[in-house]
């Protein structure tokens, strides 16, 4: 693979299709406020946990580990006059082992499995990191259904094993010592301004970049493939759960 995710997300601030009102929502919900703290793991270019410092005051301690995602994030909050709240560190967030918890832990960018193998390994490795009676939001994909036609997993690039179904996230984190206050599914809408931006990027490299257009398309496809998967096979889910 020739292009990457710098050119796939060039025009996206969100690296999901959750809209404004859902994080408002959530960080109202998580009871954001001033002196809080949250911990912004996978934090990409910053933008919903600048808006939740914005919003509510809260403190910011992101770690992304792409550079120039972080680099963009920390400028961002330095032209929103937020550096006093937010700062974005180069970490992976594998081998992250906080001195401390935090009031809340945000996990919104790639998939949990991808990055810990499993959904029960990461929300363990979360609940560690956040304090008692704190917050976890966590935004993941949910199989409608299961089984999951092999041919729809192909066009995801999602194995099945690799996602839940919103009952089994949910027990799963009731098992891990949280306990769900709410979730919020993503509207055809909100996938739609997620997927317009990476659009826009793959067809100005069609154009500009012609040896790279077999992969562009396919690139369009998978994300067109996720818009049309979403509500009928599959939902993007952000939970809101308090620890016990």
């Amino acid at each position: 693979m020739q292009l990457t995710y710098d050119d796939i997300f060039k025009h996206s601030d969100m690296l999901n299709p959750i809209s404004t009102r859902t994080l408002l929502l959530a960080g109202k919900l998580a009871e954001f406020g001033p002196e809080k703290t949250l911990l912004d793991l996978g934090s990409g270019k910053g933008f919903p946990s600048l808006l939740w410092a914005s919003t509510f005051g809260i403190e910011i301690e992101g770690f992304e580990l792409n550079r120039k995602y972080v680099k963009y994030a920390n400028s961002y909050a330095r032209l929103l006059n937020l550096t006093h709240l937010a700062k974005y560190k180069c970490r992976d967030i594998r081998r992250l082992k906080p001195s401390h918890r935090y009031d809340a832990v945000a996990s919104l960018g790639i998939g949990i499995t991808e990055v810990y193998g499993a959904a029960r390994m990461a929300l363990e490795k979360f609940r560690q990191m956040v304090r008692p009676g704190g917050f976890l939001i966590l935004a993941e994909p949910a199989w409608l259904v299961k089984p999951v036609p092999k041919k729809l997993q192909k066009d995801l690039g999602t194995p099945e094993k690799n996602l839940c179904t919103e009952a089994e996230m949910k027990r799963t984190l009731e098992d891990c010592g949280f306990k769900v206050e709410g979730s919020f599914v993503s509207a055809k809408k909100d996938w739609e301004l997620y997927i317009r931006p990476i659009c826009v990027a793959m067809q100005k490299i069609m154009k500009d970049q012609p040896e790279v257009s077999n992969e562009s398309q396919a690139i369009i496809k998978g994300f067109q493939a996720e818009y049309r998967a979403a509500g009928n096979y599959w939902d993007m889910i952000l939970w809101v759960a308090k620890t016990h």
